[in-house]
C-alpha cells in the first residue's frame, strides 16, 4: 500500500493532512466493520448504565473515544458538549475526561468557525491510532473466540 494511500491498512489508520494541522471533522479512513463495532459497543455501554446506573458501569473516557472515532468516520464535527453527552457522565465529570484526554495528545479542541460560543472536539491521529488499534485487537480476539464466524 502506497504511504499516501488513505485507504483501511489491516490495524493502521491515517487522518488527511489537515487532520494533522489541527483540523476538525477530517476523515479517517477505517473499516466499516470496525466502526459498526464501535457503534456496538457504544450502544451496550449506554444500555448498561442504564439499567444498572447505580453501579456507575460506564468508561467516560473510552466512551468520549469511541463517539469521536465513529464521528470521525462519519466525517462529523462534534462539538464538546455532544461529546460529554456520549460519555453518559454527567457533564462536568466529562468536560474533566475531554481536557484530559487533549492534554495526553488523544484528542483537540478548536471553536467552531460556524458558532463563535462553542468548541468542536476531535481525535488526533494519535487518538485515531490508539481507539483503531484497540478496536481492532478487540474484534480480532473476538473473531478468533467465535472461531471466525462473524464478519
Amino acid at each position: 500500500m502506497a504511504a499516501d494511500d488513505e485507504s483501511f491498512d489491516r490495524g493502521h489508520f491515517r487522518t488527511s493532512a489537515a487532520a494533522d494541522a489541527g483540523e476538525i471533522g477530517q476523515p479517517i479512513s477505517a473499516d466499516s466493520g470496525l466502526v459498526a463495532y464501535a457503534r456496538f459497543l457504544l450502544k451496550a455501554a449506554g444500555r448498561r448504565a442504564k439499567v444498572a446506573s447505580d453501579l456507575r458501569l460506564i468508561s467516560t473516557q473510552w466512551n468520549i473515544l469511541l463517539d469521536l472515532f465513529i464521528s470521525a468516520f462519519e466525517r462529523r464535527a462534534v462539538p464538546t458538549g455532544d461529546a460529554c453527552l456520549a460519555s453518559a457522565a454527567p457533564h462536568s465529570t466529562a468536560l474533566r475526561h475531554v481536557i484530559f484526554l487533549m492534554e495526553a495528545g488523544y484528542v483537540t479542541r478548536l471553536p467552531d468557525p460556524d458558532d463563535a460560543r462553542r468548541t468542536l472536539v476531535g481525535l488526533t491521529p494519535k487518538g485515531v491510532e490508539f481507539v483503531g488499534g484497540c478496536l481492532q485487537a478487540e474484534f480480532d480476539t473476538l473473531k478468533a473466540v467465535l472461531g471466525g464466524r462473524i464478519d
